[in-house]
């Protein structure tokens, strides 16, 4: 059976679609990295399902969406077999709720700022004193309380399956593919009011972790630095 026909459209971001795009490498899965313009967006918005990227199309089929459905989809199409081993399911499912849990907490703490409407707030909410006062309290407040505690969950676990990867073994599983573009977003300096050494001084493990990722043959290259750099 021939591979299938890949094309994995999102912004010129890491973002939703980073983790997609690292499992696709790591399997040697030849695909398109369709890189959206921000300009290009308007238009192309609303022939998406839901207006949202990123949009994977197979064999030049229907647009499918979901991250998450795109990254099991890699890992169903897999040929090493490593991403998504059946003897580690549940191992993996745990270690991916465990990083939603951070991305849950920290989410509104980031969009507070982009987003002010959805929590109550006026649109033009960020642009007061009150508004900036708001943000960089409770993204310094989050940086400060709540990230080191999941951070050393993370680090714990992955120390008790090896020290190696999130999962154990000597190859990375997709939940190595969401943990570490969460982790390098955090330490690359396009937020506002998150120290980008808030990795390094609560947890040099999970730097030496990101490093170790990164020098993947699969992945060499890709990025100036683990942590720190696009």
């Amino acid at each position: 059976m021939s591979a299938p026909k890949l094309k994995l459209s999102y912004f010129d971001i890491e973002g939703a679609g980073e983790q997609v795009r690292l499992a696709f490498s790591l399997a040697g899965i030849p695909f398109e990295d369709d890189r959206v313009k921000f300009p290009e967006w308007k238009e192309l918005k609303p022939k998406t399902p839901y207006g949202k990227l990123p949009i994977l199309t197979i064999d030049d089929g229907e647009m499918k969406t979901q991250s998450q459905a795109m990254l099991r989809y890699a890992a169903s199409i897999d040929p090493t077999g490593t991403l998504y081993p059946t003897e580690k399911l549940y191992e993996i499912e745990e270690c991916l709720g465990l990083v939603k849990d951070l991305q849950d907490s920290w989410t509104p703490r980031l969009y507070i700022g982009m987003r002010p409407s959805t929590f109550g707030y006026p649109e033009d909410f960020t642009k007061t004193e009150e508004g900036k006062a708001k943000v960089e309290t409770m993204r310094k407040e989050w940086v400060e309380k709540e990230l080191p505690e999941f951070l050393s969950w993370i680090a714990a676990k992955i120390e008790k399956n090896g020290g190696t990867f999130m999962c154990g073994g000597d190859k990375p599983t997709i939940a190595d593919c969401v943990l570490v573009p969460i982790l390098r977003g955090f330490t690359k300096g396009h937020v506002d009011h998150v120290d980008t050494e808030c990795i390094k001084k609560n947890s040099p493990k999970l730097v030496e972790y990101v490093e170790r990722f990164c020098a993947l043959p699969e992945i060499k290259g890709r990025y100036t630095s683990g942590l720190g750099s696009a």
